[in-house]
């Protein structure tokens, strides 16, 4: 399908904002490097001395329930690392950050060691962790020991929280709920199960859906499930017959990767599962599990369709795809290019401050993220610390020439889901 116009005109729109922001950060780049304590001498000597070491902290979700996109968010976190070093020495900083990466398990009680150990280690700014229970679990300590938290991920409403020390280069699930609520009343489902993470994440999202269905005319039960099950046949069972006592003729899933793709896994086994609409949350977007050829197949029957962050029209998430999978070979699953951001982010934040103090990082992480056009967009925080401005786009499982893939098939705009093509026959 080719761009319209108007597509076309957004695009280009996008590459002179860009190009504007870039000639802005160079300006304030330069300015760090003639005043910050950090340059290692600007102006020739810095070459004679050895590079000064910052550290950055990563909790990321290396095994666990979110394993198969916290892989692929540990290789972009390299490519940010690299990315970032060779910005900042081009702009005369005699600097090298170094990235100390933890597995946290996806787990509440591994994060807050990991943001401790980092404590210890003098770290003053962690990337990560991934989920909103995560995030909840480090929140005390972190406004306690002022160590900067930038998660690329974390979406639950109830941690847009003022003045603490909690940052999320993602907007928060009560847009992301519109969004999901008004794709699935646009597809014509009146009632649905909301089959939802009984945490944080899933909690909050389904309250959010659940308001704004309501809303629009349509009917949503709450059917929570425990997390971080080893298999969910028994829960699928469950759900098949609430759907069928129910009527209901759609469900919409609330996961995360490892527990969604085992629950649709056992939903493509169930006609009664197989012969309504499914829609899904950003949570498994880019896992593997989802592209195995049966919950493909299933994903095709059932028409799923999937919602998840997406700044739209944005050449420079193009080419930061490109890159990584050419480095790589892996597709930019969700969150990828908020991970990203966080990093750059971070890393200018610190040269900023021109200190380790966590109160003068976390001011400094304000004033750059206004200044900062990247691969996720305007990175600008609103009043609680998270991403101010964010769209959204519709995903879909097609089946492409090596099997299924996931493919971004239509955007958010003016309340309304304009469908780039048609995702299913």
């Amino acid at each position: 399908m080719g761009e319209s116009s108007a597509t076309k005109t957004s695009v280009v729109n996008v590459k002179i904002i860009a190009v504007a922001v870039i000639a802005l950060l160079v300006g304030v780049a330069i300015g760090f490097a003639a005043s910050s304590a950090l340059s290692g001498g600007a102006g020739g000597s810095s070459a004679q001395q050895p590079k000064k070491v910052i550290q950055i902290g990563f909790t990321l979700p290396l095994t666990g329930s979110l394993s198969s996109i916290g892989k692929i968010w540990e290789k972009v976190a390299y490519m940010a690392i690299d990315d970032l070093n060779q910005e900042v020495q081009a702009y005369g900083f005699n600097v090298e950050f170094k990235p100390v990466i933890l597995d946290d398990g996806t787990s509440p009680e591994k994060a807050l060691q990991n943001v401790q150990t980092f404590a210890q280690q003098g770290i003053k700014v962690v990337i990560g962790p991934a989920a909103s229970s995560q995030v909840k679990a480090v929140k005390s300590f972190a406004d306690s020991n002022q160590i900067v938290i930038i998660s690329p991920s974390s979406t639950a409403p109830t941690l847009a929280i003022p003045n603490d020390f909690i940052f999320r280069t993602v907007g928060s699930d009560a847009g992301q709920a519109k969004v999901l609520a008004t794709l699935a009343y646009q597809e014509g489902a009146r009632k649905v199960i909301v089959f939802h993470r009984n945490d944080e994440y899933g909690n909050a999202f389904a309250d959010f859906f659940k308001r704004y269905f309501s809303e629009m005319g349509g009917t949503a039960l709450d059917m929570p499930y425990q997390s971080d099950l080893s298999d969910y046949a028994a829960e699928v069972a469950s759900l098949a017959n609430k759907v069928q006592s129910e009527k209901a003729d759609a469900v919409v899933l609330i996961s995360f990767d490892t527990d969604g793709g085992n629950i649709l896994s056992h939903a493509a086994e169930s006609q009664v599962l197989s012969s309504i609409r499914w829609f899904i949350s950003e949570g498994p977007h880019g896992a593997s599990e989802l592209t195995a050829p049966a919950v493909g197949a299933f994903a095709a029957k059932t028409k799923l369709l999937g919602t998840r962050p997406l700044f739209i029209a944005n050449p420079l998430y193009e080419d930061f795809k490109q890159r990584l999978k050419s480095k790589y070979g892996v597709e930019a699953s969700v969150f990828c290019d908020n991970l990203y951001d966080a990093v750059k982010l971070a890393g200018w934040a610190i040269l900023r401050a021109g200190s380790n103090d966590g109160n003068a990082i976390r001011n400094a992480l304000v004033e750059v993220a206004k200044n900062y056009y990247g691969v996720s967009g305007w990175t600008i925080f609103d009043d609680a610390g998270d991403k101010a401005y964010q769209d959204y786009g519709v995903w879909a499982i097609v089946k492409g020439a090596t099997g299924y893939e996931f493919k971004d098939v239509g955007v958010y705009e003016r309340g309304s889901i304009v469908f780039l093509e048609k995702p299913y026959p």
